[in-house]
C-alpha cells in the first residue's frame, strides 16, 4: 500500500447543520459539539494513518463556512478565539494546515490551494468562484475552462474526470465525489481522487469510486 506524501481534505468535513439558516429536520439534527467531536476523531485517524511525514491540508467548505456566517449574524461573538474553526477542530495539534475561505467578496481568501499546475478547491460557486452543475462532469469542465487551469473540486458530491486540450497544454478537471453517507435519489457518488506531483507538474490523475464501502 502506498502512503501519500500529501493529503487534502477538500471541505465539508463538518456539516454545522444546527447553524444553518435552513429549516431543520429534528430527526437528523445533531448538536454542534457532537459534529465537532466526530470531526476531530476523523482528523486524528487521518493523521495516524497518514503518518507524521505526510502533509495534511483542509480546505474550508461552504458547510464549515456556516460557522463564519453564524458569527457574523451574532457579532457579539465575533473575535472569540475559542470559536475559531481551526481551534475547534484542533488542526494545530494534528499539524493540519487550514485553507480558509471568506464569505466577504472583498477579501482574498478564495479557498484555492495550488499544487504544481493544479488548483484544488471545495467548489462552491459563491465562495470559490466555481461553476456548479447538477450533472456529473459539467462542474469540473465549466470551472477549469473559467480559470483555464487543471482543477480538483468537491462540493457537488459527484465523480467525474474531463479534459481539454488547446495548442499549448492539456488541462484536467476532476470532481472528487464524496465520503458522506447518502440515501434517497441524490445524484451523488462516493469516492476520492489521487495524483502525482513532481516539481511544478501533476500527472496520473485518478478517480476511485466506492460502492458498499469498497473501491471498484
Amino acid at each position: 500500500t502506498n502512503k501519500p506524501t500529501t493529503l487534502i481534505i477538500n471541505g465539508d468535513l463538518v456539516d454545522f447543520y444546527g447553524l444553518s439558516v435552513f429549516d431543520k429536520n429534528p430527526e437528523r439534527r445533531h448538536s454542534v459539539q457532537d459534529e465537532i467531536t466526530k470531526a476531530v476523531t476523523v482528523l486524528n485517524t487521518f493523521r495516524k494513518k497518514a503518518g507524521d511525514k505526510c502533509k495534511i491540508y483542509m480546505t474550508e467548505g461552504n458547510h464549515e463556512n456556516r460557522l463564519q456566517k453564524y458569527l457574523w449574524r451574532n457579532p457579539e461573538l465575533e473575535g472569540l478565539q475559542a470559536l475559531e474553526l481551526a481551534k475547534l477542530l484542533e488542526l494545530k495539534q494534528n499539524n493540519i494546515k487550514f485553507v480558509r475561505v471568506s464569505s466577504d467578496y472583498w477579501k482574498e481568501e478564495t479557498g484555492h490551494m495550488k499544487l504544481g499546475d493544479l488548483v484544488i478547491m471545495h467548489g462552491d460557486s459563491r465562495l470559490n468562484g466555481a461553476s456548479a452543475s447538477r450533472y456529473s462532469g459539467y462542474s469540473a469542465k465549466n470551472t477549469m475552462m473559467n480559470i483555464q487551469s487543471s482543477v480538483i473540486m468537491g462540493h457537488i458530491h459527484r465523480l467525474a474526470q474531463v479534459y481539454h486540450t488547446n495548442p499549448y497544454k492539456t488541462i484536467v478537471g476532476i470532481e472528487g465525489g464524496c465520503l458522506c453517507k447518502y440515501t434517497g435519489s441524490a445524484n451523488w457518488q462516493q469516492g476520492f481522487s489521487t495524483f502525482k506531483l513532481k516539481g511544478d507538474k501533476t500527472s496520473e490523475h485518478r478517480i476511485y469510486r466506492i460502492v458498499d464501502g469498497k473501491i471498484v
